[in-house]
């Protein structure tokens, strides 16, 4: 019995979604986030795998590599506690007209401070969506990443990267802050990250 080789892909193709994938902060790539979650690849029979070629093999593999990088994540007593502590800021801001309550998670590096607030805003964005079935023009969550010695215009026009803003070489920041807020009291944004 011969076994099809794993279909094949175009590379610029998976390039492109492997990246989208990966970039929460775009607008984009957050919302594939939150509505694909990770769809297993199919299985083969230990007669199927020995038939594949070492190519298909190790196409195989990746898939299947590929599918348990991108599994959920663990809830630990950690992601627990920010997911909570976040949501009662959330309900704390909801009515408050100034001296708004942030959460600063911070740790040792490879202790889970991403994947915790990742977890913080995919059950905002969730719950926004439970609430407010079938509009699609809202934007709950905005998601950045700030490089160290990031200068307040460079803040500003990540946010306008996320939610797909020109940011002009002469634009300063008043302008791009402006958009951004335009655009988030627009779309009801309640969570920055």
């Amino acid at each position: 019995m011969t076994v099809p080789e794993p279909a094949g892909r175009d590379t610029a193709l998976q390039e492109a979604d492997a990246v989208a994938n990966r970039q929460l902060t775009t607008l984009e790539g957050w919302r594939r986030f939150v509505d694909d979650p990770p769809k297993p690849p199919a299985l083969l029979s230990p007669g199927q795998s020995r038939g594949l070629s070492p190519t298909g093999r190790a196409l195989y593999d990746e898939d299947r590599l590929d599918h348990h990088a991108r599994m959920l994540v663990v809830a630990t007593s950690f992601v627990e506690k920010t997911v909570v502590c976040g949501r009662r800021l959330v309900l704390l801001n909801r009515h408050a007209i100034s001296a708004r309550r942030g959460l600063m998670v911070s740790g040792l590096p490879g202790t889970g401070k991403t994947s915790a607030i990742t977890q913080l805003g995919l059950a905002h964005e969730l719950l926004d969506r439970a609430r407010h079935p079938n509009v699609a023009d809202r934007i709950p969550v905005l998601y950045i990443t700030v490089p160290p010695a990031a200068t307040a215009r460079m803040v500003a026009a990540e946010f306008a990267r996320f939610l797909g803003l020109p940011v002009r070489p002469r634009s300063n920041m008043t302008d791009i802050i402006e958009a951004v807020v335009g655009v988030c009291t627009d779309t009801r944004t309640g969570l920055v990250l």
